[in-house]
């Protein structure tokens, strides 16, 4: 039996393989749907986060301002998400999912579901899904919260970094 560091260690594989997995699900159940790949994440954020700035979104995906701007003009073309004027400060706007990209990415996620309950995981009982629902929810909490306590203290991210 190892350390508790061993056996994170060997975490590391897995979920390496589930972030390449994610990829291949983006893609498969972009088949038929008008919602680019790109675009998933922000209206995703959008219709689960509620209205948001273009700087919020970029600064939660730790990307260039300039990056979410072309997604979210396309999406915007594409009436999944509408904008309105910042009631605080005018010069900016607030961004949020229309109808239709609410839609659009309900069935997103419908899709990737059924790919992993007819292709992934149609071997799996209930029980054993339900656990590993619990375990990744879980773990999905656990590193959210780490990772915004390295964002509200950067000098601690980096002493992090210098191990």
């Amino acid at each position: 039996m190892g350390s508790h560091f061993e056996s994170c260690e060997r975490l590391l594989e897995p979920l390496r393989k589930l972030l390449g997995i994610r990829q291949l699900a983006l893609q498969r159940a972009q088949h038929g749907n008008e919602l680019s790949t790109s675009g998933t994440g922000l209206l995703s954020e959008l219709v689960h986060g509620g209205e948001s700035r273009a700087s919020e979104l970029a600064h939660n995906r730790v990307v260039d301002t300039s990056v979410v701007s072309r997604q979210l003009g396309q999406l915007e073309q594409e009436g999944l998400i509408e904008r309105r004027p910042d009631p605080t400060d005018r010069r900016v706007s607030l961004l949020r999912a229309t109808e239709r990209g609410r839609a659009a990415l309900e069935e997103r996620e419908r899709q990737k579901a059924r790919w992993l309950s007819e292709v992934v995981l149609s071997e799996w009982d209930e029980s054993r899904l339900t656990e590993l629902d619990g375990l990744l929810r879980a773990l999905s909490d656990d590193l959210l919260t780490a990772s915004r306590q390295l964002l509200t203290n950067p000098e601690d991210a980096a002493k992090e970094g210098n191990r």
